[in-house]
């Protein structure tokens, strides 16, 4: 909420940060017919201010697009595998396997920012990595039996990728960088885990995951002056979370279409969309203005690409999943109590999805908005409702909880209120 009422006015148009390139990539600017040549353009390059990284702002390629449909069906796989699972361990295990699709979709957007997507060996470069990524995505039923070599073995190719083209780029000033480090040590670990048994591959992929999540953070000395084009990976991200969303409404469609439909089964469908809609409503009614705002005025980008877009938006995403897994079982049996660690899917990733926002409001301005901690807690108190009710009232409550959020929420920004916030100390905004 807050966000967007600081947000206003403060950013000039077009501006854009610009990018640090060198090796085989240049930056998206324009060619000026006015420029001097030859040595007129040595002579002044002096005293020419750096070149800006597309006036009007990157927008997402035609490649990422299709890139990203490998990652619509990784995240159809990673929701089935925790609905699938019939412990906390298991339903955890599930969720660790999304730590390297989410890492390489990362390394990717990054890759790709500041910089135009249309050259031929790109485009192949990009369908590798989508090859990588689909073959993982086949993977992940079996990934901790028969077919875990494969997922591991194709997340190394990915990444030794990865690491081999950031560094043609020429983007880090220094070689040890978190792409060197996924290609050396985190994927290699996963390849080491993948020849283990259970238990054992469980938790060396654990800690691969965890060295892939603080490797940015314990560098964060080496990327604080990188600069990123401040509309591209707002714009990526936010169609990450689209395609999360999309997997919450696939999954109840699909397994719907091929059931009886009653009118409880149809309430249930249509409270599940108006769900979807609440948690659309959330992120970009509000939220995503000010993810572009943020990383155009912050003091260093680099500290909001690792925290707000990279760990708050993989918070975000794993709310939607276990949403995705509650909510195909909300509507195949809405009136029966959910069982055991499914029961809480429903609410616990509404939960997290919206305390997501807190946190990262609280890098980006300093402050945690009141709405949406007190949303993020009553539906987290609505978890503990899951074994004792059945699927479609838990479901109800959310639906209400986020209309009643998001209502609040535009009423009180309509009529220019002062900003509902705990400070939590200094934001990456000035003066935020």
């Amino acid at each position: 909420m807050s966000e967007v009422r600081q947000s206003r006015g403060k950013t000039p148009a077009g501006q854009r940060a610009a990018a640090p390139f060198d090796g085989g990539i240049q930056p998206l600017t324009s060619p000026d017919p006015l420029a001097p040549t030859g040595r007129a353009a040595s002579m002044t390059s002096s005293i020419t201010p750096p070149a800006i990284v597309n006036p009007h702002g990157q927008r997402v390629s035609w490649a990422e697009l299709f890139f990203d449909l490998v990652f619509v069906f990784a995240v159809t796989q990673v929701a089935s595998a925790a609905q699938n699972g019939t412990s906390a361990v298991a339903v955890g295990r599930a969720l660790v396997l999304f730590v390297p699709f989410w890492w390489a979709w990362v390394g990717v957007s990054i890759l790709y920012n500041g910089v135009e997507l249309t050259s031929t060996k790109r485009h192949l470069k990009v369908f590798a990595l989508g090859l990588g990524a689909f073959i993982m995505s086949i993977s992940v039923p079996d990934a901790y039996g028969q077919r875990g070599p494969v997922f591991a073995f194709a997340y190394l190719g990915m990444r030794a990728l990865l690491a081999w083209a950031i560094l043609r780029r020429g983007f880090f000033h220094d070689r040890f960088n978190p792409y060197l480090v996924s290609a050396t040590v985190s994927a290699p670990l996963i390849v080491i885990g993948s020849f283990t048994a259970l238990p054992a591959r469980g938790w060396i992929w654990l800690i691969a995951a965890l060295i892939e999540l603080i490797t940015p953070t314990l560098q964060h000395r080496r990327l604080d002056d990188l600069r990123f084009d401040a509309s591209h990976l707002p714009e990526r991200f936010g169609l990450f979370v689209i395609i999360a969303l999309g997997e919450v409404l696939v999954g109840v469609g699909v397994q719907e279409s091929r059931e009886g439909l009653g009118w409880i089964s149809l309430t249930a469908l249509v409270l599940a969309f108006v769900l979807c809609c609440g948690l659309w409503w959330t992120y970009f009614h509000f939220a995503a203005a000010a993810l572009e705002h943020a990383l155009r005025e912050a003091r260093m980008q680099s500290v909001l690409v690792r925290s707000v877009f990279s760990h708050g938006h993989l918070a975000m995403v794993t709310g939607l999943i276990l949403i995705a897994a509650g909510l195909a079982q909300a509507v195949r049996s809405p009136l029966h109590h959910p069982a055991g660690v499914h029961a809480y899917f429903l609410a616990t990733g509404t939960a997290l999805y919206v305390l997501s926002f807190c946190y990262t409001r609280a890098r980006m301005f300093g402050g945690i908005g009141v709405a949406r901690l007190v949303g993020g807690m009553l539906a987290a108190a609505l978890a503990s409702l899951g074994p004792f009710a059945p699927a479609i009232v838990t479901l109800a409550a959310l639906v209400g909880l986020l209309i009643a959020l998001n209502v609040f929420e535009a009423w009180w920004v309509a009529t220019n209120r002062s900003v509902l916030i705990i400070r939590t100390g200094r934001g990456a905004i000035p003066d935020a």
